[in-house]
């Protein structure tokens, strides 16, 4: 199993931990990793790399020069800024530059989510010929990624955390030259950086996968709170019941002491498991982020707004947490 993941020196730790999870959750497979860092120093690595070895697998590393995403936008008006100024994001765009010839798919992993369960069904997928495997994003049934990339909601927006990523397409199709096309061209439109790449790129051959293989934050909602089509009940229902991965794309991250997701214990276990078990956490948010869940908390007191204003109010909470 080729597995894929990007870091920066702000996400080492995060990274460790959700390789301590994929390693837990699937024992018995032969997992080589392939890490895109941006010269992160050696002794920050080296707990990824003890990590690895631990398991009894293998981890390759990649230092990029990133001088070649000079193309790509990032820290403009109007993008997402929870990737900052780092050019990570991008790193998987070179994928049929970086990886050897025996490679012909992997699965991408973000650094923000855990791995619950064996991946092998997931791995031996038959892509039919796509490009890349994806779960629905939570914006799918909005017409915001739509408008900006100028492509019909009938053909879908998924989200990029988790990838089966067929390298044989990629390599064939020369599909970095048509990555760094739409970068030029849309560069004004990419709110979501190499997300949204994916997405035009690959906007007729993609294969949507269940979306128990890639649990976003709203996935977690009571579905009366859903935010996709009710067509994706029984999936969310089914994720919810028994998660493959769980992706903590909503804030505060689990990381942060005042994170409310109904998972954060299950990353505090994997964490436990890690050299970051002693880590102390730090509250996230400022005196604005503590004002705002205030004055939603008083306007539910009061009787004004329902108690689902509050976002952790929305969560189901699942069986043997």
């Amino acid at each position: 199993m080729e597995i894929v993941c990007s870091t920066d020196s702000c996400y080492v730790m995060q990274t460790g931990i959700m390789l301590t999870s994929l390693f837990e959750n699937n024992r018995g497979e032969s997992i080589r990793v392939h890490l895109l860092h941006n010269g992160v120093a050696a002794e920050v690595l080296s707990p990824i790399e003890r990590i690895v070895e631990c398991y009894g697998q293998r981890i390759v590393f990649y230092e990029m020069d990133e001088a070649h995403f000079k193309s790509f936008p990032i820290g403009r008006e109007g993008q997402n800024t929870h990737v900052g100024a780092s050019y990570a994001t991008y790193y998987r765009l070179f994928l049929t530059e970086l990886l050897p010839p025996d490679v012909c798919r992997v699965i991408y992993l973000d650094g923000d989510l855990i791995v619950m369960r064996s991946l092998r069904e997931l791995w031996s997928l038959d892509m039919h010929d796509c490009a890349i495997g994806a779960v629905p994003d939570s914006y799918n049934n909005r017409p915001d990624p739509y408008n900006r990339l100028h492509y019909p909601q009938s053909m879908g927006y998924f989200n990029a955390g988790v990838l089966l990523i067929n390298i044989d397409y990629w390599r064939r199709n020369d599909v970095l030259r048509l990555f760094f096309e739409c970068a030029s061209s849309k560069a004004d439109r990419l709110s979501c950086h190499d997300q949204d790449i994916l997405n035009y790129v690959f906007r007729t051959v993609k294969l949507l996968l269940p979306l128990k293989y890639n649990m976003l934050n709203e996935y977690w909602f009571d579905v009366r709170h859903s935010v996709v089509s009710w067509e994706f009940d029984s999936q969310i229902r089914d994720g919810q019941q028994s998660p493959v991965v769980v992706h903590f794309t909503g804030l505060p991250k689990p990381w942060f002491s005042n994170c409310r997701h109904p998972f954060k214990c299950e990353f505090e276990r994997y964490r436990a498991m890690t050299p970051w078990r002693s880590n102390k956490e730090s509250r996230w948010g400022g005196v604005a982020h503590i004002v705002e869940q205030m004055a939603k908390r008083l306007l539910v007191v009061s009787g004004l707004r329902g108690a689902d204003i509050i976002e952790t109010n929305k969560y189901v909470k699942p069986k043997g947490l």
